[in-house]
């Protein structure tokens, strides 16, 4: 059985990692392969890896843990996986680049035999920003492998490896560890837009229906502007604010937005979201570089959280 591809991540112009499915005796395999391409020679390299559902399913668990514990950036080990006989997957932590950049995460398989006791050419290493992407990926692996681990025949369905029921719990909520700077800072999430920042709305109110598609507010080529999408849905608006006033409340889900008739209310309550965006990244930017001592990551981690809950990024906050 040739293997299954399930998707790419680009590390740079010129290499990339290949997540896949195999199989080898009737028992299959998640796999890791590097890909690079040079003038020289384009496909795999020696680099890659190859993981039982027990072992991937193990892997996955400590990645989620590692992305909510934001750990410094010195090299450290976070942690052992048996793999076979005289061989361990070890999960590192390696310095930036430089100290502007992320650190990076290191993969790789361990042998402590006879011959030979260190760290072999077998492994995989990927910078911090592409942590998320790496779990989404190991995560449709799981769930191959668990589901090829279900249509294999059986006396005893009961009995199958506990991995495969675990695989089943890898994408809840709570699957990923808890995150203590948002339980303190962010216990109920963050405002909602715009219900928590009007005040003493006068003047009516229009309907606007928006599009589910992406949207943008952009200016047109007669001056003025409008908030529209890549597939053919464009709304004037009177000027940038009011723009911002509906594209930030279809970030947090709203197709159907009341817009204020008075413009001095859509421009107090954007003004006030976009305050209380910035005091929030600031003060979460400040607490996860406390934990992690290293302002690149902490500013990506904060990132990533307004992503999640749909807050626009402040730039210069």
């Amino acid at each position: 059985m040739e293997d299954q591809d399930l998707g790419t991540i680009i590390l740079a112009v010129s290499s990339e990692l290949v997540f896949s499915i195999g199989s080898y005796k009737g028992k299959h395999y998640a796999k890791i392969r590097k890909f690079v391409k040079t003038g020289k020679y384009s496909g795999p390299t020696k680099a890659g890896l190859s993981f039982t559902g027990h072992t991937l399913v193990a892997l996955i668990k400590i990645l989620q843990q590692l992305q909510a514990s934001l750990p410094g950036v010195q090299e450290q080990e976070i942690a052992r996986l048996p793999k076979t006989g005289d061989r361990e997957i070890v999960v590192l932590i390696m310095p930036p680049d430089d100290v502007q950049s992320l650190p990076n995460i290191d993969i790789r398989e361990y042998i402590e035999s006879a011959n030979f006791t260190g760290f072999s050419k077998k492994g995989v290493r990927f910078n911090w920003h592409k942590l998320q992407d790496v779990l989404a990926l190991l995560q449709v692996q799981a769930q191959q492998l668990q589901q090829h681990e279900k249509q294999t025949p059986t006396l005893f369905p009961e009995a199958r490896p506990e991995w495969v029921n675990e695989a089943e719990k890898l994408n809840s909520p709570a699957s990923g560890g808890k995150d203590e700077v948002l339980e303190k800072l962010l216990p109920s999430g963050p405002k909602i837009f715009p219900e928590d920042f009007l005040d003493n709305v006068q003047g009516g109110a229009q309907e606007v229906e928006l599009s589910s598609d992406v949207l943008k507010v952009e200016q047109q080529s007669d001056g003025t502007y409008a908030v529209c999408s890549e597939f053919g849905f464009c709304h004037g608006v009177r000027n940038p604010t009011e723009g911002n006033y509906l594209f930030y409340s279809w970030l947090r889900g709203k197709t159907k937005v009341q817009l204020p008739q008075e413009m001095i209310t859509v421009f107090r309550t954007v003004k006030a979201y976009e305050n209380y965006l910035r005091n929030l990244q600031k003060s979460l930017i400040q607490a996860y570089e406390r934990k992690s001592g290293h302002r690149p990551i902490a500013e990506h981690r904060v990132k990533q959280v307004f992503n999640r809950y749909g807050l626009p990024w402040i730039e210069g906050s």
